[in-house]
């Protein structure tokens, strides 16, 4: 249970044609990079280094994908802002249309009207024409005085002129009233064509927006497909570390490291060989290989101590309590360094059955143990995702 001393080793995308021609060939050479793996690693080191650089290049592609799903949030929200502006538009075309028609209506009530003035002026017309043809003496005769006489023709005189200013009247309102259809007419087409306006960038955002989402499930694929290939390579690189000496009851640890005196050397992760901690190591990074987990073993070399892993595992994200879980690190306290197994099964009754390096000095070994009250003290449980 002894731990090393030493140290841990040390925008947004522009949019438009120049976005897609840089992601073409990005795509392009992550295909030529695809197609160009080699098939068979001949080496634990080449497969190692052909699963770093698959690593490398999934990456990549992710943050391609991420930055074009970004992209896509913000056309998005530009696309909505256009649908609010295209129904303010259409909201403002409404009302102006409206004050059209009402501008109509009066248009047809003024027409009326002056209709209705002309209808009197010749009425007034016709009666002052009447008056005028008798002579005046018959008009004198015909009233009952001279008074009368000139009431009459002042009248006639006063109504045509009352009339004439009222037809004038309403033909001047009909001026200004076409006026402001006129008005109200241009500034419709000025609002249509702000609409239309709008239309057009909604439909080039909305492309732009299929374009850009397009690419990004062009990148998604590429990353399932690097992760394909890179399963493949680390079912190559696990089945060359699962090679050892023996009947196979090391639980896998590499043969370099097992056959090697304890504390001989130091493995991935800066910790000696045949301690517990390196083991778990290596069982973290093995099912990680195989698939059984989505993040690899952090590199914990110099505070690999069994009793620091917890805290390591707290600062890094992972969760840890005391609920076991198969693939788990189980932890316990004992001694000064304390001991770290992992959880192959868990049993009834918080039973866990775990495997082990260096419960006995340097050996491999298996035991089914109470996560509670074990021989070897209470457990605490890291789950490594």
């Amino acid at each position: 249970m002894v731990s090393t001393k030493i140290k841990n080793t040390p925008k947004y995308l522009k949019r438009g044609m120049l976005l897609a021609i840089i992601l073409v060939l990005g795509v392009s050479a992550v295909f030529n990079f695809v197609n160009e793996a080699p098939a068979q690693a001949a080496s634990i080191d080449e497969l190692r280094q052909q699963t770093a650089a698959l690593s490398a290049q999934i990456a990549n592609n992710n943050a391609a994908a991420k930055a074009l799903a970004s992209q896509a949030d913000t056309l998005k929200n530009e696309l909505a802002a256009l649908a609010i502006q295209i129904d303010q538009a259409n909201a403002q075309i409404q009302l102006t249309g409206a004050k059209i028609d009402e501008l109509s209506a009066q248009l047809v009530k003024a027409q009326e009207e002056l209709d209705r003035q002309k209808g009197l002026l010749k009425e007034s017309m016709r009666a002052l024409y009447k008056k005028g043809g008798a002579s005046s003496l018959e008009l004198l005769v015909a009233s009952d005085s001279f008074s009368d006489y000139m009431n009459d023709q002042q009248y006639l005189e006063t109504l045509k002129s009352s009339i004439q200013d009222s037809a004038l009247k309403v033909i001047q309102l009909k001026a200004q009233i076409q006026a402001q259809q006129e008005q109200q007419k241009q500034l419709l087409v000025q609002q249509q064509a702000q609409r239309d306006q709008l239309t057009v960038a909604q439909n080039q955002q909305s492309n732009l927006l299929a374009q850009t989402q397009g690419e990004e499930a062009r990148y998604q694929q590429i990353v399932k497909d690097l992760r394909a290939q890179q399963l493949e390579v680390n079912r190559q690189l696990a089945a060359q570390l699962r090679t050892f000496s023996g009947d196979g009851s090391n639980g896998g640890y590499p043969t370099v490291w097992s056959r090697a005196p304890l504390d001989s050397m130091l493995d991935d992760w800066g910790m000696y060989n045949r301690e517990c901690v390196s083991y778990t190591a290596f069982k973290v990074h093995e099912d990680y290989v195989l698939g059984k987990k989505k993040k690899d073993m952090p590199y914990w070399g110099g505070v690999g101590n069994a009793n620091q892993w917890p805290g390591n595992a707290r600062a890094a994200g992972y969760p840890v309590d005391f609920q076991p879980r198969a693939g788990d690190v189980a932890i316990t306290y004992n001694g000064v360094m304390g001991h770290a197994m992992y959880v192959e099964e868990v049993l009834p009754n918080r039973m866990v059955y775990v495997s082990q390096y260096n419960f006995n000095v340097g050996a491999y070994s298996e035991m089914q143990l109470s996560a509670d009250n074990s021989l070897l003290g209470k457990m605490t449980f890291i789950h490594f995702p």
